[in-house]
């Protein structure tokens, strides 16, 4: 049917503090726009760094400081370190985790080396005080693994997660299901499906439980899972199964932007987007086009609003209007999508080219097959 436009849900790298998982979360769309195969389609990348709390030296919120802030404490704890190792080594270790999280944020390869001498020196104080420090290995684990994409580190996370929860389920439920679903989306791009689905399914079965209790906290992560499985079944053609669980998200997207349309009006448009793609694959035409313009107008108001991280998506959702419209014999609303589409890209592509023009010849090329 030719090139569908797949809006991808993308979440910010959430820090939270290492002894609660109920601390402030951000949700931002994808920086880079966000456009692929229909048929080449990956999963949403959910992904969650863990910065470490301030009870082990730590910073709370590392990325509202500056590199040199944390820079300056890391050297100031190495000087203390040489005289009271017992006392300081915890704070280099939770201070390079979170200069690791920065440089993991910039694409800085330095980031490996400071999550490494950070595991080393939690492996090290765990070795004497196993009950205090395990918890810390299993984060900087985590956020070295996510950094390499090593699975070895996830699984080694996972198992002291694991073990922790049998010890205090309440505080580390959370943390199994964030490995859960990181080690989902690893699996997922090295297409191992089968095991990607197991931890998927596990992970929505956590935070469901979870958000039963306390869904302020963690209503917002059932539809990211949900989503991801959507993505894994659409890549495997089980259509019914990832329109069952993309809805699914959609309803409680719609739930969530009730109370915050500001922080998930965007979720549910994507959503919809989504849904149109696999109403379009299964030739349901008119579910596809609802869906299509219900998310084109909540980007028109999103845009109006702030147009410059919405644009893209104006865009997006009009080429695959457009794509329907055109298989439904209907050239003058398929031109027309089409036209404003190419046009908010030409707009783009002056401000930056290497992203955007690409899809200016591509809507171009979708132009090209109408009659002048």
């Amino acid at each position: 049917m030719g090139l569908c436009t797949v809006v991808l849900l993308a979440l910010a790298s959430l820090r939270v503090n290492a002894t609660i998982l109920t601390g402030v979360v951000k949700i931002g769309e994808a920086a880079s726009f966000p456009a692929l195969n229909v048929t080449a389609v990956d999963q949403v990348q959910t992904r969650y760094r863990i910065a470490l709390a301030d009870t082990v030296g730590g910073t709370q919120n590392p990325p509202e400081q500056s590199r040199s802030g944390i820079e300056e404490a890391l050297k100031t704890y190495r000087d203390l370190a040489e005289k009271e190792p017992e006392t300081y080594l915890p704070n280099i270790a939770a201070t390079l985790n979170d200069l690791g999280i920065l440089d993991t944020d910039e694409n800085r390869i330095e980031a490996r080396k400071e999550f490494e001498e950070a595991l080393k020196i939690y492996r090290q104080l765990a070795h004497k005080k196993p009950d205090i420090y395990m918890r810390y290995v299993a984060i900087t684990l985590n956020n070295l693994g996510l950094f390499e994409g090593a699975g070895n580190r996830l699984e080694e996370a996972l198992k002291i997660y694991r073990d922790l929860v049998h010890r205090d389920r309440a505080t580390y439920l959370p943390y199994l299901a964030t490995t859960l679903n990181n080690l989902g989306i690893l699996d997922s791009g090295k297409n191992r499906a089968n095991k990607a689905r197991e931890e998927y399914a596990e992970s929505l079965k956590i935070y469901r439980e979870l958000a039963q209790k306390e869904p302020d906290s963690y209503l917002l992560y059932v539809p990211m899972i949900l989503n991801n499985l959507g993505f894994l079944d659409s890549a495997q053609n089980r259509r019914d199964e990832a329109r069952k669980e993309v809805s699914e998200a959609l309803n409680i997207y719609r739930e969530l932007a009730q109370k915050d349309p500001e922080a998930y009006l965007s979720h549910v448009a994507i959503a919809l987007n989504n849904l149109g793609i696999f109403a379009q694959d299964q030739n349901h035409v008119n579910e596809a086009r609802k869906e299509y313009q219900e998310a084109l107008k909540i980007y028109r108001g999103l845009t109006e609003k702030e147009p410059e991280p919405y644009l893209p998506y104006v865009a997006a959702t009009l080429v695959n209007l457009g794509i329907l419209e055109r298989t439904q014999d209907q050239p003058e609303e398929a031109r027309k999508a089409f036209e404003e589409a190419l046009n908010i890209y030409k707009s783009l592509a002056k401000q930056d080219p290497d992203q955007f023009s690409p899809f200016v010849e591509e809507v171009k090329k979708h132009l090209k097959n109408f009659p002048k």
